[in-house]
């Protein structure tokens, strides 16, 4: 194998639509601090636009859960041994991963064969369900770049060079309008009482999660009429791919497609999928129900390996349950519309989640993440090649 490594190349990785979204702004970072770069990659949309040149796109990798991998193997297999060959041609002067643990993981272990520094951004949630795999994380991972604050000592703790650069959801949420002005650009009345439905960003989660939280729609109309309803679809979602997606068909029900963070600051409570979106709620002071469901036996799986109090983010980060956490068998249209109508109707409670919110927000750090992550990642693309 040929040691001497390409440091003008360098190869990212991102399996999913957030990772996709958090690679890109690294990306444009990296290339802006050094224009003489060339990135390579597995993406989406934003690391194309951030000028990476995509070997494989996202949609062959975004998959939720064991039963839904098995059935996207072939198309995974291909990406891998595609990246597999890539390492080996261009010998990149740093490999980025982007989240994606399982298939990222197995990469860097190859990766590690072929003698090439690790970047680990966006850290994979070890600290959850798989404490032990930080001793792989260890063994092949150069640096490990932390965006919740308390993953710096989780990691430290296990002997792994990690350092957390702040979240980028601050800089992603920095120019959101006020609740007024985001009602006027969507063309919502000021007074409406508006709940969004955010049923994640993948097709699994959205064929569990959609049907369920609108039939909780009905449930919040019998209490309140008036209430208006919300629903904005991922970037990496097809309407026409869900024939009960048609605002046609349910009252009172309006969807947008993107534009989620200005929908979440419309809304007075939204109800969400255990992810991201957590946070993203709570940076824009929007209360929320969370829900979270599995396929059955990848959810049997997940309640032998979790290891913490919460699922949500938001409150993992409060360490506190700011927002309720229905899971599995819990998610039924009654009691999501059960959790959302004692938010809304509890005054003293929503003053209170807007504090912690607050606090939430300046646990995060502040804006900047990819900058910070493209210094690091430059210093230490330098650091091993600066004899070459």
């Amino acid at each position: 194998m040929n040691t001497h490594h390409d440091t003008r190349t360098v190869i990212i990785v991102a399996g999913e639509a957030s990772g996709d979204s958090h690679a890109g702004a690294l990306a444009e970072a990296m290339m802006r601090q050094n224009p003489n770069l060339r990135m390579i990659g597995v993406g989406g949309k934003a690391m194309t636009e951030a000028g990476v040149e995509l070997v494989a796109n996202i949609k062959s990798l975004n998959v939720m859960g064991l039963t839904e991998i098995v059935r996207k193997l072939k198309s995974i297999l291909h990406v891998f041994l595609t990246l597999l060959k890539l390492l080996r041609e261009t010998s990149p002067g740093l490999l980025v991963l982007v989240d994606f643990p399982d298939f990222n993981l197995l990469l860097a272990r190859f990766a590690k064969r072929y003698n090439i520094p690790i970047l680990y951004y966006i850290s994979p949630q070890l600290w959850a369900w798989r404490p032990k795999r930080t001793k792989t994380i260890a063994r092949l991972v150069d640096k490990m770049l932390v965006i919740l604050p308390f993953e710096e000592d989780f990691y430290g703790n296990s002997g792994i060079n990690a350092e957390f650069v702040g979240h980028p959801l601050l800089d992603a949420l920095r120019d959101v309008p006020g609740k007024l002005e985001a009602r006027k650009a969507l063309g919502i009345k000021d007074k409406t009482t508006l709940i969004g439905l955010l049923p994640g960003s993948r097709p699994s989660e959205i064929r569990r999660l959609a049907p369920v939280m609108l039939e909780a729609t009905k449930y919040i109309r019998r209490s309140n009429p008036e209430t208006e309803f919300i629903l904005p679809l991922a970037k990496t979602i097809h309407r026409k791919d869900f024939p009960f997606l048609s605002d046609n068909k349910i009252e009172h029900l309006r969807i947008f497609e993107g534009q989620t963070a200005i929908v979440i600051k419309t809304c007075d409570l939204i109800i969400a999928a255990s992810g991201t979106v957590t946070l993203e709620s709570a940076i824009l002071g929007t209360p929320l129900v969370i829900v979270y469901k599995l396929s059955p036996f990848t959810y049997f799986l997940a309640r032998q390996l979790i290891r913490v109090p919460y699922i949500g983010l938001v409150n993992l980060v409060a360490r506190e349950c700011l927002a309720p956490e229905l899971i599995q068998h819990d998610v039924t249209p009654f009691r999501i519309a059960e959790e959302a109508l004692c938010i809304l109707g509890d005054r003293n409670r929503q003053e209170y989640l807007l504090k912690r919110f607050f606090d939430v927000k300046r646990l995060l750090g502040t804006p900047g993440a990819a900058d910070r992550a493209a210094k690091i990642a430059l210093h230490l693309l330098n650091t091993n090649y600066s004899s070459q």
